[in-house]
């Protein structure tokens, strides 16, 4: 995939996809697929946030079809699959990010030696390759 096109330490929500947003137009990269990797963006950022206390790291690399989005904490504990009833709110994010992902790898260790990084391998196709040949199981009725 070749060298980082970037990469950052604390990052907000906002900064993440603003920095995903910019390296996937730069590529060419649109529609659906862009709309999926700032998705995982958003939703490893929070969880990272939210559960512990922040990124570390945050790189998000791409060259069509793929984009790789790393994220990385201080916490060691790896993300767990709970169940999740309709009357709480929440819990989504985890299983969103594995549903979209082509692959998800967590790695004990962060930069620093101290907690997790997640590494999640997305579809990043550009229009020209989305219109040649659709996501893997995926039905976009409606969207176009």
């Amino acid at each position: 995939m070749g060298p980082p096109y970037s990469g950052h330490s604390s990052v907000t929500c906002e900064e993440a996809r603003r920095i995903a947003r910019a390296v996937l137009s730069a590529h060419g990269v649109g529609g659906y697929d862009i709309d999926a990797v700032l998705l995982v963006v958003t939703e490893l950022v929070s969880n990272a946030r939210r559960h512990a206390g922040g990124t570390t790291a945050f790189r998000v690399r791409c060259k069509p079809p793929r984009a790789v989005v790393e994220v990385a904490d201080s916490d060691p504990r790896f993300p767990v699959d709970r169940p999740s009833p309709a009357s709480v709110p929440g819990r989504f994010g985890w299983q969103l990010v594995k549903r979209l992902a082509e692959h998800l790898d967590v790695q004990a260790g962060a930069p620093g030696g101290t907690g997790k990084t997640i590494t999640v391998v997305c579809d990043a196709r550009t229009a020209d390759e989305e219109a040649a040949q659709p996501a893997r199981g995926r039905q976009d009725v409606g969207r176009r």
